[in-house]
């Protein structure tokens, strides 16, 4: 047998894979995120998203008009694609937006309510990191 001395058959299998998910910036500078949905891509506006919840490989995208999406992404890359926003991770399955919490109730284990009636628990490790983001948030006034 011969070897190849050419590598070049390999080239479109070494192709990274485009992210499929990609920071858009409008002319009103709200962020949205051009988020992979079934055959297609949805582009949603970070002032939509109420929480993301994590599992295993896929994330779940909640947003203020009640749709959920399932996307084939970790938590993790949404984590570090909306860092130092209005986002924080609660959980070792969930970031919130800070926009939308409507009640923090401290307790043994601390949780707090979504404008959507959903209750969501704080890891007693994330909760002191969630009372200095949540103290320090300014909401954005959109006109």
């Amino acid at each position: 047998m011969k070897a190849f001395a050419n590598d070049s058959i390999f080239d479109p299998m070494s192709i990274p894979f485009h992210k499929s998910v990609e920071k858009v910036a409008d002319s009103t500078c709200l962020q949205k995120l051009l988020i992979p949905f079934y055959d297609r891509k949805r582009t949603v506006s970070v002032d939509e998203i109420v929480r993301l919840e994590g599992s295993g490989n896929y994330t779940n995208f909640f947003l203020k008009d009640g749709t959920k999406m399932l996307v084939s992404r970790t938590l993790k890359e949404y984590e570090t694609l909306l860092d130092g926003q209005a986002f924080v991770r609660v959980h070792k399955s969930c970031i919130v937006n800070l926009g939308f919490v409507r009640k923090f109730f401290v307790k043994k284990e601390g949780e707090l309510e979504l404008t959507d009636g959903q209750q969501v628990k704080i890891s007693r490790r994330r909760a002191q990191m969630f009372m200095d983001r949540i103290r320090d948030f300014q909401p954005v006034a959109i006109s």
